[in-house]
């Protein structure tokens, strides 16, 4: 269901990935390995979303680790979706 809601597979992916556990981290080779596709398919998903504030990054070492913004106001209602 979510595939015709959601267009792009990679953003599926990184929602799903993000939302379903939200203590998840992870940078951007460990998901260019993990899912299989291009970096820069999944930078620029990541860049939206960091953007719209559903992900926060931080820095360790020379890798910007990703994870889920628990503190956006509509973290809730994506962890129901997923």
């Amino acid at each position: 269901m979510l595939d015709t809601l959601i267009s792009s597979q990679t953003r599926l992916k990184l929602l799903l990935k993000f939302f379903l556990n939200s203590s998840t981290s992870s940078y951007l080779r460990d998901l260019e390995s993990e899912f299989g596709e291009s970096t820069n398919a999944i930078r620029l998903e990541l860049n939206r979303f960091e953007q719209a504030g559903l992900l926060s990054s931080a820095s360790i070492g020379n890798k910007k680790m990703f994870s889920a913004n628990t503190q956006h106001p509509l973290f809730p209602t994506y962890t129901t979706l997923f």
